[in-house]
């Protein structure tokens, strides 16, 4: 099976997820957050499994 991914697309996404988190981390600093490292890699990880 060949998978087609738009690479702009993703990296695009990509980048808003992540800023998005990191503009919410600063915003609502009373959220009790888990530590940035580990969002980062699940939002990366879940990102990179989805393929399009």
């Amino acid at each position: 099976m060949t998978l087609l991914v738009d690479t702009a697309a993703a990296a695009q996404c990509l980048w808003a997820g992540k800023h998005g988190l990191i503009t919410l981390r600063q915003d609502r600093r009373s959220f009790p957050w888990l530590p940035l490292d580990r969002l980062v890699r699940t939002l990366v990880r879940a990102h990179l499994r989805t393929g399009g």
